[in-house]
């Protein structure tokens, strides 16, 4: 039972909203497990085609931060200044 039973539509919206909330939520760990894939195709790729450790390390961190502002994907920050 909702804890407000003379509300029927706030219950409606609240259930679409809570479909749409785990609908984005997939979205957003698909497009990030695709882009963690798509990124290390990239340094395998670099580093089998001759391409150095670190040059082919910051190709994919360049691509990396491209894809995952693209899509919207949030990095933790971090404590380094």
């Amino acid at each position: 039972m909702s804890e407000n039973p003379q509300d029927p539509f706030a219950e409606i919206l609240g259930g679409i909203e809570e479909q749409f909330g785990q609908a984005l939520f997939e979205k957003r760990a698909v497009a990030a497990v695709l882009a963690a894939r798509a990124t290390g195709v990239v340094y395998v790729e670099a580093v089998s085609n001759g391409v150095p450790h670190e040059l082919a390390q910051a190709m994919a961190a360049e691509f990396w931060d491209a894809e995952t502002g693209r899509a919207g994907i949030e990095e933790p920050e971090s404590d380094e200044e």
